[in-house]
């Protein structure tokens, strides 16, 4: 089966984020960067069915696309291609740019990450199935060949469940981050990518425009915590106490009756005779 399989390198999340200047950097020397975790998994799945065909992998943008390029060559894929784009563009403009480089060439299947590890909108895979005209499956956990022409595919639906579909091929594939787990990469793979041939097709032309333009990136701004205001019925002092401790009011222990059992009782009847609870002259409660 002819699988292409789309990534993208994105900065580590595992590693302290911040806004500075309208970009998000790492608290880091250098920028640690690695592919998605939706599309590590997408990766895995178009490797299971490739199925000893060569998967193609594909990338869109400058020297970061070429590292993403060799971590899939050094799994398994069989060929790279590198779409060359100077600058940013949206998840829009990018899958446009692959689809277009997409067209022609003979793909029974184009797996995506369901969402990138920065921008998140889950766009591209859906962008790619509408410039190709090939139907979209999403949230996708597991897939299999069915019959000729056909995968059976199983999706994650909301509280856990489960939905199986049979999806014709030509198709496009979203693949969540849980859909496969990432094989092991032995030294020598990692030293036959690096010296690997990558193919490059420039995606500066017509159909690779972005449509949205990032204005402004800014740290979230900080909460006010509310708490509740003092009773206007109290008093200045009590007004006052309320806010210096925020509303918490320390409680107010009993007082302490000590002596013997006769002293006791007596202190219980009086204490209950005080507050209306029992008559001391008929020895009768009030209920």
């Amino acid at each position: 089966m002819r699988v292409v399989a789309c990534v993208k390198q994105v900065l580590d999340t595992t590693v302290a984020l911040r806004v500075v200047d309208g970009a998000v950097r790492q608290e880091a020397p250098r920028p640690i960067v690695q592919l998605g975790a939706a599309d590590r998994a997408a990766l895995e799945t178009a490797l299971a069915l490739g199925a000893g065909d060569p998967v193609t992998a594909v990338s869109i943008g400058e020297a970061e696309a070429v590292d993403a390029l060799r971590f899939c060559l050094a799994r398994g894929a069989g060929r790279a291609l590198h779409l060359v784009r100077a600058g940013g563009l949206d998840p829009i403009g990018a899958a446009t740019a692959v689809a277009r480089a997409l067209e022609g060439a003979v793909v029974e299947v184009v797996v995506c990450g369901a969402a990138s590890g920065d921008g998140g909108s889950g766009l591209f895979p859906a962008v790619v199935g509408a410039e190709l005209g090939w139907p979209l499956v999403t949230n996708v956990v597991a897939v299999a060949r069915a019959d000729e022409g056909r995968l059976r595919v199983e999706r994650r639906l909301e509280h856990g469940d489960r939905e199986v579909v049979r999806c014709p091929l030509p198709a496009v594939l979203a693949v969540e981050a849980a859909g496969a787990e990432p094989r092991y990469v032995s030294l020598a793979a990692l030293r036959r990518a690096a010296r690997a041939r990558i193919e490059t097709i420039q995606a500066d032309g017509a159909g690779a425009a972005s449509g949205c333009e990032i204005l402004a990136l800014e740290p979230p701004k900080p909460r006010p915590r509310r708490g509740s205001g003092p009773d206007a019925r109290l008093s200045a002092m009590d007004r006052l106490n309320h806010l210096m401790t925020g509303g918490l009011q320390q409680k107010r222990s009993g007082d302490l009756v000590e002596g013997s059992p006769r002293s006791v009782a007596g202190e219980i009847v009086r204490f209950l005779a005080e507050r209306g609870f029992v008559d001391t002259r008929t020895g009768r409660g009030h209920g």
